[in-house]
């Protein structure tokens, strides 16, 4: 047995991501050989077992998403993900004619933009999600079966 469980199999497994969720397909899943469904189905509910005195969420919401780097993002996915880009320090004036209002953009640009999502400050490097179609089809109560490739 493993003296530390949590470098183990599970941990190697996820990498060098932060993700704190696995989430698998039911399609796929019950695509599988029966066998495998066996094996899988006795695993969770071994893990439910060894943790039922952990209280647990009652439901998870859980949309496809495509990953994007703020810095890297166009202007339609920044505003589709809801992040404004703070360009200056202050509001800028509307009353200043082009020469004034060039002028006042060089004396008042920020050094580094800075992005805001409901109020939280993103920095460039930072990944945001924006909603992405499934391409896994819906499991269709047990109707639908996508042939796996095993080896």
């Amino acid at each position: 047995m493993n003296s530390n469980p949590t470098d183990g199999p599970v941990h190697a497994h996820f990498g060098l991501s932060y993700c704190n969720y696995e989430v698998l397909h039911r399609t796929l899943m019950q695509s599988m050989p029966t066998e495998w469904q066996e094996r899988m189905v006795a695993c969770l509910d071994e893990l439910q077992a060894a943790f039922s005195h952990v209280p647990q969420p009652e439901i998870f919401d859980v949309h496809a998403a495509t990953e994007y780097i703020v810095g890297e993002m166009s202007d339609a996915q920044l505003e589709q993900a809801g992040i404004t880009e703070e360009l200056y320090d202050e509001p800028v004036p509307e009353d200043l004619g082009p020469l004034d209002l060039a002028d006042w953009r060089e004396e008042h640009a920020k050094p580094q933009p800075t992005y805001s999502r409901d109020g939280t400050e993103l920095d460039q490097h930072e990944r945001v999600l924006l909603p992405a179609t499934d391409p896994v089809p819906h499991y269709n109560r047990g109707r639908t079966y996508i042939k796996p490739r095993i080896a």
